[in-house]
């Protein structure tokens, strides 16, 4: 398989536009405060360089056999498609910065008035990308602000350690009171030789990533009870999110295709492309089921409610 990275402009670049007034959304489930667009900025032909245990890379991989990078007039495009209220994220299902363009991506949904959130492991990141966006107020709680993704013990997550690296992450630190809501979390203890720069925060749990990491078998028996949450809801059941904020929590690829959520590493609820269809043509509707939700730890049993099952596209 050739290593060439795939980069074609499906929308052509609006040069200096900026667009400053947007639409509320005016959707029928309008039930959360925090609907979200996820943007995966770019999905490579061998997964995300970090390769974190709990992301199912090689299921991803499979799944998706499309553009590997979004384009930077691709991205401005659908930005301008979404209602103002739709917070932007920048984390998907690999790396964002591997994507060159990711900083001026960031700087371009806060412009369009988006609230905007980053989760970054800093690996494809340098100094001055992140000057550019410090300035940026990123949006707050729940799923929201600049959060830094450090590097664990454990190697859960393999950040490639490099010279570039060891001076973005002493930057940051001594530069962290510039960005609002700026936050750091690990999988684990934090790798020795950053251990001095953060410290005092509880590590996180991970996720069974609805299923998907037994689709990779990565997750072993030992890792359910150490670090992983996992409750899987009773198989047939007709179950959907616990949640409105989760169920509009969507992930944009990098060919405009939406997926149902960060957790649908498999590609399995499609909801329409972003580049060619409008936000409220896609969105889901409420107390719509998905058989993916009957494997998540975040799945809720509807057998009380009206439902439909969605299809696949």
């Amino acid at each position: 398989m050739s290593n060439v990275i795939k980069v074609i402009e499906i929308i052509p670049e609006k040069a200096n536009t900026v667009v400053k007034h947007k639409k509320v959304m005016t959707h029928p489930w309008k039930t959360t405060a925090f609907p979200t667009m996820e943007f995966t900025t770019n999905i490579p032909l061998k997964g995300c360089p970090v390769d974190c245990v709990f992301c199912p890379q090689r299921v991803l991989t499979k799944a998706y056999s499309d553009l590997t990078m979004l384009s930077l007039g691709s991205f401005k495009h659908m930005v301008d498609k979404l209602p103002a209220e739709i917070r932007i994220t920048f984390a998907g299902f690999t790396e964002p910065f591997v994507n060159k363009h990711c900083a001026d991506m960031v700087v371009y949904a806060y412009e369009t008035g988006h609230p905007v959130s980053l989760f970054t492991t800093g690996i494809g990141m340098d100094i001055e990308d992140f000057e550019k966006i410090a300035h940026i107020p990123f949006a707050g709680n729940p799923n929201g602000g600049f959060l830094l993704h450090l590097p664990d013990k454990e190697r859960r997550a393999k950040h490639p350690i490099t010279n570039k690296y060891r001076k973005l992450l002493h930057h940051i630190k001594q530069n962290e009171d510039k960005v609002q809501n700026f936050g750091v979390m690990c999988m684990g203890e934090v790798l020795d030789e950053f251990s001095h720069l953060w410290q005092g925060f509880t590590p996180s749990k991970m996720y069974s990533r609805a299923g998907n990491l037994e689709k990779e078998r990565l997750l072993k028996p030992e890792l359910v009870t150490e670090v992983f949450y996992w409750t899987k809801q009773q198989e047939g059941q007709p179950t959907t999110c616990n949640c409105p904020e989760k169920l509009y929590h969507n992930v944009c690829l990098p060919n405009g295709d939406v997926v149902l959520c960060c957790m649908d590493y498999n590609l399995e609820h499609v909801l329409g492309n972003l580049i060619l269809e409008a936000y409220e043509e896609i969105a889901p509707e409420p107390y719509t089921c998905f058989e993916m939700c009957q494997d998540c730890e975040n799945g809720i049993s509807l057998n009380n409610i009206e439902f439909t099952y969605a299809s696949n596209r």
